[in-house]
């Protein structure tokens, strides 16, 4: 009967007549909750999983797992300079690695190299390529080429993206998987468009194919794919197996044309949860290489083929140290490769260890002229590192030096003291604008020598404290977020003169002079904190650095008597998804009677070439003072509409627009002083507007790596002055 239970009655016949009265119990049928949305069942899988997610994060503390890393770049034949006899693609270099990984809430990450190797043309040094569950599509977002791109399993991916159930799918009696298209919501951001494979019933992402939106810039309208497969272990979802692809057609018009594939594959395995992690680890670089790594086992490679070599990648290590030992043989090189390669690579051997730079053996200024020398590591292990410079410079005919000693106090380096023993030309102004290399390039081309220069001999001792995960600001240097130096010096300073009038370019132009100084002996403490700061390069959306020198007649016997105080403060903040502000305020101040070789100066262009956070339309150093105040602000307003100004072979990165501010304040307080010693050094105060503004627009990343700024002066002129400078793309 509809609507009741069914029920069995056992009845004896014996031939009587029987009566039997039955009676239903109501049915009630249970059937599985149906919830009526506005929204794509997609959503709802995604919406539930994410949920789930950010319970994972609430309970994971910490984790450990192994990691084997491969990446190998392939090219075409004419570039890689040889043939594999397999069409017109042949692997160009492989790295391989195997790892040890450690995370710990709520942002750190560490790798150690257990084992590496790689093809014969990459030093070993440059084998640090570990990617593991520090690039993981679970995660809020995905770093790629410095373009954070949010994933679909962000919080607010609901609002980021259109997730679409396409089909389900059972790829066995118990297992079935939702299948479900991503797509952007709006080219205004960020995102992917792919597809993430679900086991419905469990809310596990098994598998995610993810292509970047338009949004994201690659260099070169440059392809590429990502590929990441998960698993779930003791109730935690993490990633495994890691496929990365990329094409990029690199096309200058008739400059260069060459193709690049590039593949990184990572297995990630055997991971222990919520473990005891000793927080130390954490203090070293994000990625270190054990002492024993170059060292092959080859034991370890054959009893852990996590993911073994193709027959392609396993004789590309043997072409390629054929094609290098044997550059007549079967394998051709290229011109570049046979006759430029070799001299390249031994100019670039001087900035790696045990060299201390190029510009130890050669440079060039105005008042060295040319000088030639060298620099070297001596020692660098783990309680010391010192080296020593030495040179001669043609132009004021004198011998320069250098040695430097640094005792490290712990076992990750994080206390030092240092000391330093010069007779070296110095400089007033800041360093990090203009380098020594961009100097000698100015100076031997075009005579625009932007540093001040001054002689110093004496030495230099320094106590130095440092906080945070190390991090890569550039080369082979690598820095703390948080710093704190304290340091005492005790140098003898004379005037510099300009010795060489020499250019290649603009002989009759006009040679800056080098300011003069006050020549005596200068003892001196000071110190300076940097709080997620570098000069050299960005390290945080906000830090600032600020540091004081005191010198006294009276307690250090010096033979000056001032204090000065100077700080810098960075900032970048969104003011729309693709949109970013920059903010950059340097204040300084001086007390007592402050010398010419600490004056603070606007820091300007040289020869139409300009670093961020200078001056485009001042001359070059046009205003000192001993109190300074400038502040530089920045909106990038990004590609505007991404993609559409993508010209191919000029803007293929995607052109950034940019409009941007300068004010500056600069002040001498001994004005008879500055005139004394130097007429020609003037300060903002001295004219008619007492404050320097000026305001421009810029095209960035044009050609991948350039920018180009028009800048208009709008004091100390009667009208605008218009001003077109170069410099390298900034991000």
């Amino acid at each position: 009967m509809i609507g009741y239970k069914s029920k069995k009655e056992k009845i004896v016949i014996s031939g009587k007549e029987i009566i039997m009265d039955i009676s239903l119990d109501p049915a009630f049928y249970e059937i599985p909750e149906i919830v009526v949305t506005g929204e794509d069942p997609g959503s709802l899988i995604m919406r539930r999983m994410i949920e789930r997610k950010m319970e994972q994060v609430k309970n994971l503390q910490t984790y450990k797992y192994k990691l084997y890393t491969k990446f190998f770049v392939s090219t075409d034949t004419l570039t890689a300079g040889r043939s594999s006899k397999d069409g017109d693609t042949t692997i160009f270099s492989i790295f391989e690695s195997y790892s040890e990984g450690y995370y710990k809430k709520p942002d750190k990450y560490f790798n150690k190299i257990i084992q590496r190797r790689q093809s014969v043309n990459i030093p070993p040094q440059a084998n640090f390529v570990t990617f593991g569950t520090n690039i993981n599509a679970f995660d809020n977002y995905i770093t790629i080429i410095n373009e954070e791109i949010a994933t679909p399993f962000h919080p607010d991916a609901i609002d980021y993206y259109d997730f679409k159930l396409e089909r389900w799918t059972s790829p066995d009696s118990i297992t079935n998987i939702a299948v479900i298209k991503i797509t952007p919501k709006t080219i205004l951001r960020k995102l992917f468009s792919g597809y993430v494979y679900v086991d419905g019933y469990k809310l596990i992402p098994l598998e995610i194919t993810l292509t970047p939106s338009e949004a994201v810039k690659l260099p070169f309208n440059a392809s590429l794919s990502y590929r990441q497969s998960f698993t779930e272990f003791q109730n935690i979802i993490v990633p495994t197996n890691l496929q990365i692809k990329s094409n990029i057609p690199i096309d200058i018009y008739w400059l260069f044309d060459a193709r690049l594939d590039i593949q990184i594959n990572n297995v990630a395995y055997d991971y222990i949860f919520n473990i005891p992690i000793d927080e130390k680890i954490f203090e070293q670089r994000r990625v270190e290489a054990d002492k024993s790594a170059d060292v092959i086992d080859p034991l370890l490679w054959d009893e852990n083929a996590i993911l073994p070599l193709t027959e392609k990648e396993a004789k590309a290590y043997d072409e390629i140290k054929d094609a290098r030992e044997n550059p007549d043989s079967l394998f051709q090189t290229s011109f570049v490769d046979r006759y430029i390669g070799p001299v390249t690579r031994e100019i670039v051997k001087f900035d790696r260890s045990p060299f201390t730079g190029f510009d130890d053996f050669f440079r060039f200024n105005r008042v060295e002229g040319i000088y030639i020398g060298g620099g070297f590591i001596m020692f660098d292990n783990d309680d010391y590192r010192s080296y020593i410079k030495t040179g001669y410079s043609f132009a004021d005919e004198k011998i320069k030096g250098e040695i430097f000693g640094e005792y490290y106090l712990d076992e990750f380096k994080k206390y030092a003291i240092n000391f330093t023993l010069y007779n070296k030309l110095n400089r007033r102004d800041d360093p990090s604008f203009f380098g020594e290399r961009s100097i000698t390039l100015l100076s031997l081309l075009f005579k625009s020598d932007y540093g001040d220069y001054y002689y110093s001999s004496g030495y230099n001792i320094e106590f130095k404290v440092g906080f945070g995960q190390l991090r890569f600001i550039r080369r082979e240097i690598f820095e703390r977020p948080y710093v704190i130096k304290i340091g005492f010096k005790d140098e003898t300073h004379l005037t510099a003169m300009a010795n060489t009038d020499f250019a290649i370019f603009g002989r009759r132009k006009h040679l800056r002079e080098n300011p003069s100084v006050i020549n005596g002996r200068l003892r001196s403490l000071y110190t300076e904190i940097n709080y997620d700061y570098s000069p050299l390069r960005r390290m945080s959306d906000f830090g600032f650095q600020i540091s004081y020198e005191y010198s006294s007649k009276r307690l250090l016997k010096s033979e000056f008597d001032f204090s000065n105080i100077k700080s810098i403060v960075s900032l970048r903040t969104s003011t729309l998804p693709l949109w970013t502000l920059d903010v950059r305020l340097a204040v300084g101040k001086s007390f007592g009677q402050l010398p010419p070789q600490r004056y603070f100066s606007v820091e300007s262009s040289a020869s139409s070439i300009a670093q961020k956070g200078a001056f485009r339309g001042v001359k070059l150093k046009e205003f000192y003072g001993d109190e300074y105040i400038t502040l530089f602000l920045e909106h990038n307003f990004g590609e505007v509409i991404p993609g559409i100004f993508r010209i191919p072979n000029v803007a293929s990165f995607g052109v950034e627009f940019i409009i941007n501010g300068n004010i500056g304040f600069t002040k001498f307080n001994n004005i008879d002083q500055v005139k004394t010693l130097n007429r020609n050094l003037l300060s903002t105060k001295e004219t008619t507007e007492q404050y320097y503004y000026e305001a421009g627009i810029a095209i960035n990343r044009l050609l991948l790596f350039f920018r180009f700024d028009l800048s208009a002066r709008l004091t100390q002129v009667s009208s605008p002055e218009y001003r077109f400078t170069f410099s390298i793309a900034t991000n």
